[in-house]
């Protein structure tokens, strides 16, 4: 099976996945975990080349959501190796999901750890009734929105400092969650 065309991978090793051939404007929904001991940091790639920023770190085998950006067309994965250099004998594994499977923002407060990504797909009129996305973190944390239809993702990065805020959402899309510690968010 070409690699094109396939929606899941999983492997021993570091290595760079391309997910998507085309030039989509819009991001891709994945869900990855490590294993029992093993844990990865997953970084968005264009080509060959991972960004800076890391997507997401697993943690155990916990299964984590996260949007691949607009302009990413695939994801490296790399080991993450603890400080005496246990870093399990585990694989990783990723696969892409449809929006249907995140959990869906509304009014409802929603409470967890870790990283978490939920579809926003509530309709407006107007610019002015535009919703907007609350956070709470206990430790640091981040927040990213990535508009359904493309373009540049709204990110408040790891920050002690910003532990509480609100970001606008004026469009349909997904909103990533990420924290060491516990968070709260909620739309208003």
């Amino acid at each position: 099976m070409s690699e094109s065309v396939r929606r899941s991978w999983s492997g021993w090793r570091d290595r760079t996945v391309r997910v998507r051939e085309d030039d989509s404007a819009a991001p891709s929904l994945l869900e990855v975990r490590g294993g029992i001991t093993s844990n990865f940091y997953f970084h968005a790639a264009v080509g060959d080349r991972p960004h800076v920023e890391t997507l997401v770190v697993t943690h155990g085998r916990r299964r984590l959501r996260v949007a691949l950006p607009a302009d990413a067309d695939g994801f490296s994965v790399r080991r993450r190796v603890v400080a005496d250099g246990a870093g399990g004998f585990q694989r990783w594994h990723a696969r892409l999901i449809d929006a249907g499977s995140l959990p869906t923002l509304s009014s409802k407060e929603y409470a967890g750890k870790w990283t978490e990504t939920f579809g926003y797909f509530q309709a407006k009129q107007y610019y002015e009734h535009a919703r907007v996305f609350r956070y709470e973190f206990n430790d640091a944390g981040s927040v990213t929105y990535h508009p359904a239809t493309g373009g540049k993702p709204v990110e408040i990065p790891y920050s002690a400092d910003r532990r509480k805020g609100t970001i606008p959402l004026p469009h349909h899309g997904y909103v990533t969650v990420s924290s060491a510690g516990k968070w709260r968010v909620s739309i208003v």
